[in-house]
């Protein structure tokens, strides 16, 4: 083993702090605070957890450490479909020092800033157990719900996973 994995943190500049990652899942924009992910790597094969819950793809390695893959359509309650620029966002929880997963999107779409004024709430219209896991919304034109790593890696639909630390 290489030793620990990267400080979520390291090598973030101020201005990342106040950026995220746009990534599409389905045919809708989600984004991910740069401040969570640690990297991004392309889909790579998967192993399939028995008895795992839907939203987990399955496992991998990265580097000779085990991810666990969250497949975000499924976690997001959205049909499957082809997705051939997948690529895995490895994200991790700043407020549990060694949470950490591979999010699986459809595609990565670009850097957006936060704006000045911070992020709009969540729509009213969200269902209350996936607004959980939104920080936010950008509503600059292409609008995207902002993903929060930390409740995500905590959601309903993981929870039979409760035993085992992501």
């Amino acid at each position: 083993m290489s030793g620990p994995p990267p400080s979520p943190t390291s090598g973030l500049t101020a201005t990342d702090a106040l950026r995220c990652i746009a990534v599409r899942v389905g045919e809708s924009l989600y984004g991910i605070a740069m401040q969570d992910v640690q990297e991004v790597v392309g889909l790579r094969p998967l192993t399939r957890v028995f008895h795992a819950p839907p939203a987990l793809a399955g496992i991998t390695s990265l580097r000779g450490e085990v991810l666990p893959v969250i497949d975000l359509a499924a976690l997001l309650g959205l049909p499957p479909r082809p997705e051939p620029d997948a690529r895995i966002v490895v994200a991790a929880d700043r407020t549990q020092p060694g949470w950490r997963a591979g999010l699986r999107v459809a595609a990565l779409v670009g850097l957006r800033d936060f704006p000045a004024e911070g992020l709009a709430p969540v729509p009213p219209g969200v269902p209350a157990e996936l607004a959980a896991v939104f920080q936010g919304v950008l509503t600059a034109a292409p609008p995207c719900l902002v993903l929060s790593v930390p409740a995500l890696l905590r959601a309903p639909a993981l929870q039979p996973l409760s035993g085992v630390a992501c």
